[in-house]
C-alpha cells in the first residue's frame, strides 16, 4: 500500500518538468545564502567549467583526469541579473567567481577576481575577494558542520600588462588567507591553482589538462537542484522556515526524474534522505573516495515519502 502511495505521488507531481522550468532568478523568501549558491548560482559548461571573457582575460577550469575529485565554479557576481544579486548589500564589493574543490584531504574556495591593468582597479578586486571570504567564513559557521575545514585563497586574473598592488596583496594575505596574482592574456587553465593552496611567489605556467569524467556527485550538485522544496514526511518532521534558521535544506532530483535526495544540515551533521535505489550504492562509494563521510559528519536515513500534494 505505501509503494503505491508513493508510486501515485511520484506520477501526480512532474519533478521533471519542477527542473526544466527552473529560472535563473534567486529566491530569499525561501533560501538563505548558501542555498541560493548551490541552487541557482552554480556555472558548468561542458565540457570544463568555462568563464566568458571579462577586461580581455577568460579562463577555465578543467579537472584532471589523474585526480578523483569534484570542482563546482560558482557565478558570485549575477552581472547578468542586476537587480537580482548574490550579495545583496550595495555598499559590498562583489567578485566575479569561486570555486570549489573538493579531494580525499582538501576542501578549498578559491575566490577569483577577473581585471584588466590599472591599479586602482586591482585594488577593489582585492577588497572584493576579501568580502566574499568574510560571508563565506560567516555563512559556512552558521549553516554546515563545525568538522568542516575549509581552507580559503584569492586569485587576481589580469593581463600581462596589469599594474599589480603589491603593498595592498601583502597587506591581506596571511598564514591562513592568500591573494596571488596570475597574468595571462588567453584563456587561463586555472586547474592547477584551485586544486591546491597557492604560495605568494606562484606564477602562470600554462598547462593543458586532460579532461576527466565528473563525478556523479558533482553532476547531481551541478545539474539536479530543484528550485523549490518537496513538503514530504521529511521536510515535515526536519525543515524550519524561520527567519534565522541553521542549516541547509535541497532537494536534487535523481536522473531517473522520479526519485530525488534531501540534503540536510547544521552545524553538528549533513544528512542525505533517499529511498534504496540504484543510485545510493555509486554516491556512498564516491563520498567515501572523497573522504567526506567523516569530515563532513554525514549519515543517511530514508524515511517514507508520504504526503507531498503541491
Amino acid at each position: 500500500m505505501k509503494q503505491d502511495k508513493k508510486k501515485h505521488m511520484k506520477q501526480k507531481n512532474n519533478f521533471a518538468q519542477i527542473l526544466t522550468d527552473k529560472k535563473d532568478k534567486l529566491n530569499w523568501q525561501n533560501f538563505n545564502f548558501l542555498e541560493n549558491m548551490l541552487v541557482f548560482a552554480t556555472l558548468r559548461t561542458m565540457p570544463g567549467r568555462n568563464a566568458p571573457p571579462e577586461s580581455g582575460v577568460h579562463f577555465r577550469i578543467t579537472l584532471d583526469s589523474q585526480n578523483d575529485a569534484i570542482c563546482i565554479l560558482f557565478k558570485i557576481d549575477r552581472d547578468h541579473c542586476k537587480n537580482d544579486p548574490l550579495i545583496r548589500d550595495k555598499s559590498s564589493k562583489r567578485p566575479d567567481y569561486m570555486s570549489l574543490y573538493i579531494d580525499s584531504k582538501s576542501c578549498i574556495c578559491t575566490i577569483i577576481e577577473v581585471k584588466g591593468i590599472s591599479s586602482d582597479e586591482l585594488k577593489r578586486g582585492i577588497d572584493q575577494i576579501v568580502k566574499l571570504k568574510e560571508i563565506l567564513q560567516f555563512e559556512i559557521f552558521n549553516h554546515l558542520p563545525t568538522k568542516l575545514n575549509v581552507k580559503y585563497q584569492g586569485i587576481l586574473l589580469t593581463p600581462p600588462n596589469a599594474h599589480i598592488p603589491i603593498t595592498k596583496i601583502t597587506q591581506v594575505n596571511s598564514p591562513h588567507f592568500k591573494i596571488i596574482s596570475l597574468k595571462y592574456d588567453q584563456k587561463a587553465e586555472l586547474y592547477p591553482y584551485v586544486s591546491k593552496l597557492n604560495d605568494v611567489k606562484d606564477r602562470y605556467s600554462h598547462q593543458k589538462i586532460t579532461e576527466s569524467t565528473p563525478l556523479f556527485i558533482e553532476k547531481i550538485l551541478t545539474t539536479r537542484s530543484l528550485p523549490k522544496r518537496i513538503p514530504d514526511e521529511y521536510y515535515s518532521k526536519n525543515f524550519s522556515n524561520s527567519q534565522d534558521r541553521e542549516g541547509i535544506y535541497i532537494n536534487y532530483l535523481l536522473p531517473n526524474d522520479t526519485d530525488y535526495i534531501t540534503l540536510f544540515s547544521n552545524r553538528q551533521f549533513i544528512e542525505i534522505n533517499m529511498e534504496e535505489n540504484e543510485y545510493m550504492k555509486e554516491i556512498i562509494e564516491e563520498l567515501k573516495l572523497l573522504n567526506l563521510i567523516d569530515r563532513l559528519a554525514i549519515k543517511f536515513s530514508n524515511r517514507q515519502i508520504s504526503n507531498y500534494d503541491n
